[in-house]
């Protein structure tokens, strides 16, 4: 009986994480091709979840609620981040890594060990940009929101949303490139369309207007810039 049950189990968590990179995927590309209503839905989704959770807290505790509601709901979204982290982002981007080996079967194309350095380099780069980006935004977030002494306005995790899903997409650039044989020039620039997807973003993360511009900057910085400086170092190093 007790292993049947955890066949069970195991078949409903793997449902749960199949499910969970569906949705992911989803977001990603609704963000790609429509960036301003991407957001907005990605934020729409997020209240209606976080409403859901709350209801279901407060019928369990008898109606009682011991938090603020901001507050609460900058938690929540924070471990919705965390969890599209571990069952979103981290999938995708090791699928993108894995592309590099789809070059051993092209003429002229790298042996294992070379497209294995390819793939560990793509991975890394990605991983240790979701965390450089992430610091970046935490230190700067909270002066371009307007709210020096009261940090609840600031989300962390929606901040870790933009950086994950602009770094996906830098994956799946990274993806395209190995899986087509030729040089396209189209695929060389558009990196630079997670600017515009950022831009489109702004207030999702809560940026005041005025701050806009210095925004635009930091975040391109820590997202796109720190993506290729840590793949330049590695490709230096390895």
């Amino acid at each position: 009986m007790l292993p049947d049950n955890f066949c069970k189990l195991k078949q409903f968590y793997h449902f749960i994480r199949v499910t969970q990179v569906i949705n992911y995927l989803k977001n990603l590309i609704q963000i790609i091709f429509a960036p301003s209503r991407g957001w907005e839905d990605l934020e729409m989704e997020g209240k209606h979840g976080f409403l859901s959770h709350r209801n279901r807290r407060l019928d369990e505790s008898g109606g009682r609620d011991g938090a603020s509601f901001s507050k609460e709901e900058c938690e929540w979204v924070e471990h919705e981040a965390a969890r599209q982290f571990r069952f979103g982002f981290m999938p995708c981007i090791a699928v993108c890594a894995c592309s590099s080996f789809i070059k051993m079967i092209y003429d002229g194309g790298p042996g294992f060990l070379g497209a294995l350095q390819m793939a560990i380099i793509t991975f890394v780069s990605l991983f240790l940009a979701t965390q450089s980006a992430r610091y970046a935004f935490q230190v700067y977030m909270p002066r371009l929101i307007g709210q020096k002494d009261d940090t609840a306005k600031y989300s962390r995790g929606r901040s870790m949303m933009m950086i994950m899903y602009c770094l996906t997409f830098l994956g799946l650039i990274t993806l395209l490139s190995n899986v087509v044989k030729v040089r396209i020039a189209l695929i060389e620039f558009l990196p630079l369309y997670v600017v515009f997807i950022i831009w489109k973003g702004w207030k999702y993360v809560g940026v005041e207007e005025r701050n806009l511009g210095l925004f635009m900057i930091m975040a391109t910085v820590s997202i796109l810039g720190s993506a290729y400086l840590i793949s330049f170092l590695l490709n230096a190093l390895i």
